[in-house]
């Protein structure tokens, strides 16, 4: 029986919205439980990931929807990728050049400033690790494979430059340059030296440190689903195994491994062609670096009263 997924929940609740005059996607709270596929089932022995749009046995809310160990409705990610707004603040609307040459330092400030008073002037932020997770986790289980460029589009992964916002055909329900066109970068993942850090899993947006060395670069084979103190690796898509070559993996997109003190960039940018898509990341470049090709994402909680 195949499920019509615009009528199914949550993805028929993600929609565009316009808040503080930005172009934005709302993507509603949903419940995660991971494990094998069960006996006779045609994924069975093999890792499986459920989701549900209400509590269930066995599911717990995905971390993209806590915030400050409350449960969140949704949370809003940038339709576009981000552009110079002025006065320090990025922005997101169609037809604009992305901003780039900044650090995530810089990145995070440029965001944080549209956060001038209550309600739509607060709650911005640069995308996390579990809002990319997030809106991973559903184009998998909408389009059964992680080969989003083959599903969707290419985007623009073949030229010679960045193209304006909403240029492109990589476009998930509403969320333009989803993948390709400029690097993102991405808050709540770096390196510790060489270990992987990520923000707890309550919503605090406070480090964790798993310990972890990530692995060089290559294709991914497994990801890590390892947990500690505040962290459950299940929840997001980080490489723990690679291969060399593309047909040995498990996702057709590349992984950048790790330099010492690493910032996280995501979906590649115009360069590299099928290397690049929903699942791809880059650790190989330091939290100080810039680049013409580095960009990132705005992103939004709900004022939670």
């Amino acid at each position: 029986m195949s499920i019509d997924f615009n009528v199914t929940a949550p993805w028929s609740g993600i929609c565009d919205v316009t808040v503080d005059g930005q172009a934005m996607v709302k993507i509603p709270k949903f419940y995660v439980k991971y494990g094998l596929g069960p006996s006779g089932s045609k994924r069975e022995g093999k890792s499986i990931r459920w989701v549900s749009d209400h509590k269930k046995e066995g599911f717990h809310v995905h971390p993209a929807f806590l915030k400050d160990g409350v449960e969140i409705p949704y949370f809003l990610i940038g339709k576009y990728e981000a552009y110079n707004a002025g006065s320090s603040k990025a922005g997101s609307a169609v037809g604009q050049s992305p901003w780039v040459n900044v650090t995530t330092a810089a990145a995070i400030s440029a965001c944080a400033a549209r956060n001038t008073g209550t309600g739509d002037q607060a709650g911005w932020h640069l995308q996390t690790i579990y809002e990319v997770a997030a809106r991973q986790i559903l184009m998998l289980l909408e389009y059964g494979t992680p080969d989003m460029q083959t599903k969707i589009g290419n985007g623009n992964v073949s030229s010679s430059g960045a193209v304006a916002t909403g240029g492109t055909n990589a476009k998930w329900r509403g969320i333009c340059e989803a993948w390709g066109n400029v690097w993102e970068q991405v808050d709540g993942c770096k390196g510790n030296g060489t270990t992987l850090q990520v923000f707890d899993n309550k919503g605090n947006r406070t480090y964790v440190d798993t310990g972890l060395i990530p692995p060089a670069s290559g294709y991914p084979k497994d990801t890590y689903t390892n947990t500690g103190a505040n962290y459950d690796l299940s929840d997001l898509f980080i490489p723990s195994t690679v291969d060399a070559t593309a047909s040995n993996g498990s996702f057709s997109d590349y992984f950048w491994g790790p330099v010492s003190g690493f910032a996280c960039y995501y979906g590649g940018n115009w360069v590299n062609g099928t290397q690049y898509g929903a699942f791809c990341l880059d650790f190989g470049n330091a939290l100080s670096s810039t680049d013409s090709s580095v960009g990132f994402r705005l992103a939004k909680y709900p004022t939670v009263s």
